[in-house]
């Protein structure tokens, strides 16, 4: 006998359409991601996905401490560059500066050449340079000799090494005792050399050196000038 119902099948579900399209911010060629790239791709980057998209992606927070380290590397770099080159170009810049006090020196010993008065005491000089050895051991020779040879100047020249050290350093002291016995100085200048043993700074030996100037005229120079 037959049923009432009558037996029928279900309708299939609709089948899942595939989405080809690609995900924001992918497009199909690297070209195309790359004009996408916001700001002129300062903060992004393309790359290429499992599917064969070319993604446009920001940088991360590991991509921008190493940026900022670079920066940070690159800085300190130009600065020690910096540093380096002025400590080498220190002693001509000083000679560039010191040109025009130089020739006005030059000057004043062409007139008193011409007027018979080069050894007047009113005109002579005494240059004083303090020194801390330890420090400056291995320049304080060189600037003597510049001094000497180098240095114009109106009248009588004396040069007055006052130095002050923590501990006897006897090479560099002899030498130095050796180049203030010398007498063969350009323009007889002299050389002497002093040591100041209760002395712990720059201001400690001027005022040593100073107790011992009897010329008109004083001038200090650095022990590395």
């Amino acid at each position: 006998q037959a049923s009432g119902c009558q037996a029928g099948t279900a309708p299939a579900p609709p089948a899942m359409a595939l989405d080809l399209a690609p995900p924001a911010m992918c497009f199909e060629t690297e070209a195309l991601a790359a004009q996408r790239r916001p700001l002129a791709g300062w903060f992004s980057f393309v790359q290429a996905d499992e599917d064969g998209y070319y993604c446009v992606k920001e940088y991360g927070v590991f991509h921008w401490l190493f940026a900022v380290l670079l920066v940070i590397m690159a800085v300190l770099a130009a600065a020690t560059a910096v540093f380096v080159a002025l400590i080498f170009m220190r002693r001509r810049l000083k000679r560039c500066f010191s040109r025009g006090s130089e020739a006005a020196a030059r000057d004043i010993k062409q007139a008193a050449a011409r007027s018979g008065n080069d050894a007047d005491p009113a005109t002579s000089i005494t240059a004083v340079v303090p020194c801390y050895l330890p420090n400056e051991q291995d320049i304080i020779e060189e600037t003597i000799s510049w001094i000497m040879h180098k240095v114009e100047s109106p009248g009588k020249l004396e040069v007055l090494v006052v130095y002050n050290t923590p501990r006897d350093l006897p090479a560099i002291e002899a030498r130095l005792q050796e180049l203030a016995a010398r007498e063969d100085w350009p323009n007889q200048r002299r050389l002497r050399v002093l040591r100041c043993l209760e002395s712990k700074s720059k201001a400690a030996n001027l005022n040593a050196a100073l107790k011992l100037v009897d010329d008109p005229y004083v001038v200090i120079y650095d022990a590395d000038h």
